[in-house]
C-alpha cells in the first residue's frame, strides 16, 4: 500500500502557480519593453509546466490508491485516474473538477468526511480505519488520510484526500487473530485438561508401589478412566491442530 507523498500536492500547486504565471505575461506581453525575451520566458515558463505536469500525472495516475485534491470549501480541485474510474463503477457518475467531494461518497461517510476535512484545514494530518457496507450488502474495510495541502507561502489551502482499500489485509488480520486464539485454547488444554489425567495417573501408580506393586480392581478404574479421558483431550488437541 502507497502512503500519501507531500510532493503529489506540492507539485500540483506549482503547476497552478506557473501556468497563472504564463497566462498573466503572455496578457501583457504586447505592453512589455523587450517581446523578445519575453516570449522566451512565456517558452521556458511552459516548458516548465509540460515538465511538472508531466511529473504530477505519471506519479498521479499510476497510483491505485484513491487521491482526490480539495479546496477549502471541500470542492475538487483535482483527482487521479484510480478515484474517477471507481466513482464512476460505484455511483454511476463522472466526477469533474469543481464537484463536492460529498457527491461521490457513501452517505454513511459523509460526517466522517466533513469532520476529518474541517481538521486538516486546521492542519492536522488525519489517519483512519473505517468498516463500510455498500447497498449489496458487501463489507469493505478502508483507510482514509486527510493530509493538509499548502501554496508557496506555507499557508493552507486545501487538502489532498487518501482512501485505499485494505479489506484484504483484515481479512488477514482476523486470520491472524483467529490462529492465536486457538493456541491460547490449545496452551490451555495442555496445562488443565491434559495434565489433571496425567497427574491422576502418576497417583495411583504411587500407590500401587507403595503396595508392593499390588492393585486392586478400584486402582485400575481409575487407571482406565484417567487413560481415556487423556487420549480423548490429545485426539481435540489433534482435531483443533488440524482445523488452522
Amino acid at each position: 500500500m502507497k502512503s500519501y507523498d507531500p510532493a503529489f500536492a506540492l507539485d500540483h500547486l506549482r503547476f497552478k502557480y506557473y501556468k497563472t504565471l504564463a497566462r498573466r505575461i503572455a496578457a501583457k506581453a504586447g505592453h512589455l519593453e523587450k517581446p523578445l525575451t519575453d516570449k522566451k520566458l512565456i517558452a521556458s515558463l511552459r516548458a516548465e509546466i509540460d515538465r511538472l505536469s508531466f511529473k504530477f500525472r505519471s506519479v498521479f495516475d499510476s497510483s491505485r490508491s484513491y487521491y482526490i485534491i480539495l479546496d477549502r470549501d471541500m470542492n475538487v480541485v483535482d483527482f487521479n485516474r484510480a478515484s474517477f474510474f471507481f466513482v464512476k463503477r460505484l455511483f454511476g457518475k463522472r466526477m469533474v473538477i469543481g464537484d463536492h467531494i460529498l457527491d461521490f461518497l457513501h452517505p454513511s461517510s459523509a460526517k466522517m468526511i466533513t469532520e476529518n476535512c474541517q481538521r486538516a484545514f486546521a492542519g492536522e494530518k488525519v489517519i483512519l480505519e473505517r468498516k463500510i457496507i455498500y447497498t449489496d450488502k458487501v463489507t469493505t474495510w478502508w483507510q482514509f488520510e486527510f493530509t493538509p495541502a499548502t501554496n508557496l507561502k506555507g499557508r493552507i489551502k486545501g487538502l489532498v484526500f487518501n482512501a485505499n482499500d485494505i479489506t484484504k489485509r483484515k481479512a488477514y488480520e482476523e486470520n491472524i487473530r483467529m490462529h492465536q486464539e486457538k493456541l491460547v485454547d490449545i496452551s490451555a488444554m495442555q496445562s488443565h485438561e491434559i495434565r489433571g489425567p496425567v497427574c491422576t495417573i502418576m497417583g495411583l501408580m504411587s500407590l500401587i508401589k507403595e503396595g508392593n506393586h499390588t492393585s486392586d480392581k478400584e486402582y485400575l478404574r481409575l487407571m482406565e478412566i484417567s487413560t481415556d479421558l487423556l487420549d480423548k483431550n490429545i485426539h481435540e488437541i489433534v482435531d483443533l491442530a488440524n482445523n488452522e
